[in-house]
């Protein structure tokens, strides 16, 4: 114990400069997106293969639970696609068509390798990559609701704006009231509730709603869940209710995600753009 303490006061400046020196990367990588994603673009495929073992091992005990989401998932993708007998049990693409019978998306599966939850910018990382035609701002969903926006991409690999991350934004509708405004968050304190924005006082919304996607969400599909009420404050310094919503993705059990291609993005875009310029 003598001997630490002495081999502690020798080289104390020197240990005080490595753990300031940590503190402030670790708060670099923390608080700036940038950062984070230049490091997630310059690591070597290391820590991904570690990850994908330490993944692999909390899949094995978390597999019946995983196993039965993507049951459930299964039974709504042949649900939606009106084609049981054809639809596989191990869909790696499922394909959602508009009345006149286009394509206006397609769903790719990928396995997630990381999903933070305990910092305030959260990320995921999943195992697919612009090799398999994934490009940034692609929305991502679980088999049971939202999970994030594809914010950088290598051949292999991407990494996800988690919906756990203030920087995150979703447009939201509530069915029962049929309303269609405002957006979702998430403050950046607890990770077992995100935000709805924008909720007027003189709408009648309940616990225990359901909370959507929007048919005005440009990345996400319509239909989403996001999650369901669960408190409504009223503070009457705002004409805005404060409202917290439990997420229907639980990202700390994430295993496996669908990436949203949009067919026709640049053509929405394009009109966009052209509105723009005309205001």
């Amino acid at each position: 114990m003598v001997f630490l303490l002495r081999l502690i006061k020798k080289n104390l400046y020197l240990l005080t400069y490595l753990f300031l020196l940590g503190l402030a990367i670790s708060q670099v990588f923390r608080f700036n997106i940038y950062q984070r994603s230049y490091y997630f673009n310059t690591s070597n495929g290391f820590f991904n293969s570690f990850s994908r073992v330490k993944t692999s091992v909390t899949s094995y005990f978390n597999l019946r639970h995983a196993n039965n989401e993507l049951v459930e998932e299964n039974k709504k993708l042949r649900e939606e696609l009106g084609a049981t007998k054809s639809a596989k049990t191990d869909i790696s693409e499922h394909i959602k068509t508009d009345s006149a019978g286009k394509n206006l998306y397609t769903y790719i599966t990928a396995g997630v390798i990381q999903s933070g939850t305990n910092m305030q910018n959260n990320f995921i990382t999943i195992d697919k990559g612009s090799a398999d035609g994934v490009t940034k701002d692609m929305a991502v969903i679980s088999p049971s609701g939202i999970a994030g926006i594809v914010l950088e991409t290598t051949e292999n690999f991407s990494l996800v704006l988690s919906a756990l991350n203030p920087q995150f934004k979703a447009t939201p509708m509530i069915p029962a009231i049929d309303f269609r405004d405002g957006s979702v968050s998430w403050n950046g304190k607890n990770p077992n509730l995100i935000q709805l924005n924008g909720v007027s006082r003189f709408e009648k919304v309940k616990t225990g709603m359901q909370v959507l996607t929007s048919n005005y969400s440009v990345k996400f599909p319509p239909g989403i869940p996001v999650g369901k009420i669960a408190a409504i404050r009223n503070t009457g310094k705002s004409s805005f209710y404060e409202i917290d919503l439990v997420p229907a993705t639980d990202f700390r059990r994430l295993s496996h995600v669908y990436i949203v291609k949009n067919r026709f993005i640049n053509q929405t875009d394009t009109l966009q753009r052209r509105a723009n310029r005309g205001n």
